[in-house]
């Protein structure tokens, strides 16, 4: 499979967005608890609660990409995001009231997020089914060499100057922006060229299929776990193993290098199996890499918990998005993707109330106990996602259909 050369512009800018991000907001949860003397579990309901309400941001950005296509969300959202995080940076430099970060914090996740469904329909748009995976899987290397790189430089600039981190984060934004506005094309004829205000009957048209509402389930679990990997991991590293912050960013660098790495290999040994079993295997070293995490006494053995939730993510984090987008019909991938989004976020929001007030309040008296509270849910995941795979075709499961092919004039994919 050939990838057009735009998907490695969208795939240039997704990295340089998810760089920008690493440099400032992993570290806004220790900004708040150990700068501002914010509890610990305020912290959590506050960043939990930002990313709830910008769950919602996942569905309209489907609906509105599907509406006035794909390039006009995605420019749009960044553009307005990096003036938004401009503002946190001024509240922060002139420590102003903390109720400006509360309020352009959620709305800057929010108008961010209508990002994600609109970029993941445009990869869809231009690949078959079978070749997602590793569509997905590139995209993802992309956002780890981000990610790789943003967390080191943001520890540096943390110990120095927390509004130097966002000033830089926002112009990251913005230039990105320019490079998908200039640069990405959409698919000609498929945007509907008419803006309808989203409601929940698509939404509620996409859930009636109940295969999709039991991927969308599990994805809602999988997030959960997967979103302690930031704020969880950041608040457990800094008040229970004693790293510092630059420490702190390595361990995300650790991560985002490790996908750099592997997720090529890791892709081409999964693509000649089902996507199910991929995402089943992700969730048992995500339960293995949180417990180890939870009794790491030092940095070191810290970052080997870590190599092993990166080996979980590699597998789980592309096969999510190659297998929502399999079972979306061809005029709906921005319904079907933005639902998913919506359900992926939520579960986001919640894996980190429940990660940082479990710090907050159980590990005072039982350290690791949150960690045993995350891995149930891994556990929880994969028995999901194996059961979901006796539910799916071969072709939405992620393998070539059986043969004969079908004729020229069928379609590959649901209308």
């Amino acid at each position: 499979m050939v990838l057009p050369p735009r998907f490695w512009i969208l795939a240039v800018a997704e990295g340089l967005i998810t760089a920008g991000y690493a440099i400032s907001f992993p570290f806004l949860a220790v900004y708040l608890s150990a700068h501002r003397g914010m509890p610990m579990y305020w912290v959590g309901i506050f960043l939990a609660g930002s990313m709830l309400f910008s769950s919602m941001a996942q569905f309209v950005g489907g609906e509105v990409s599907d509406a006035i296509g794909r390039r006009k969300v995605m420019v749009y959202s960044t553009a307005v995001r990096a003036l938004l995080i401009g503002v946190i940076a001024w509240a922060i430099y002139t420590k102003v009231s903390l109720w400006y970060v509360f309020t352009f914090h959620p709305l800057g996740v929010f108008i961010g997020a209508l990002f994600h469904p609109a970029a993941r329909s445009w990869v869809a748009d231009f690949t078959p089914p079978a070749g997602r995976l590793k569509a997905y899987g590139f995209l993802r290397m992309a956002n780890n060499a981000g990610w790789a790189l943003g967390p080191a430089l943001g520890g540096i600039l943390a110990e120095g100057s927390y509004p130097l981190m966002f000033v830089v984060t926002a112009l990251v934004f913005g230039l990105c922006a320019v490079i998908v506005g200039t640069s990405v094309r959409d698919l000609p004829g498929l945007a509907k060229g008419r803006f309808e205000a989203p409601g929940l009957a698509g939404a509620a048209r996409a859930l009636s299929n109940k295969v999709f509402l039991r991927f969308c389930f599990f994805g809602f679990t999988m997030s959960a776990v997967m979103s302690q990997l930031v704020v969880s991991s950041s608040l457990y590293s800094k008040n229970y193993i004693g790293l510092s912050e630059r420490e702190i960013g390595l361990l995300f660098s650790i991560n985002g290098l490790m996908v750099v790495v592997f997720q090529y290999f890791i892709t081409q040994l999964l693509e000649v199996r089902r996507i199910t079993a991929g995402l089943a295997a992700g969730a048992v070293c995500y339960a293995v890499g949180y417990l180890c995490f939870g009794y790491a006494p030092s940095f070191f053995f810290a970052a080997g918990a870590i190599v092993v939730v990166s080996l979980g993510e590699l597998a789980v984090s592309p096969g999510m998005q190659a297998l929502g987008a399999n079972m979306a019909p061809k005029a709906e991938k921005g319904r079907y993707l933005g639902v998913q989004g919506l359900f992926q976020q939520v579960g986001s929001s919640t894996g980190i109330l429940i990660g940082s007030n479990a710090i907050g309040f159980l590990s005072p008296y039982y350290r690791q106990a949150p960690w045993f509270i995350i891995a149930a849910l891994a556990v929880v995941s994969c028995f999901g996602f194996l059961s979901l795979g006796r539910r799916l075709t071969r072709e939405q499961d992620g393998l070539h259909g059986v043969p004969p092919a079908p004729a020229p004039e069928q379609a590959t994919e649901p209308a």
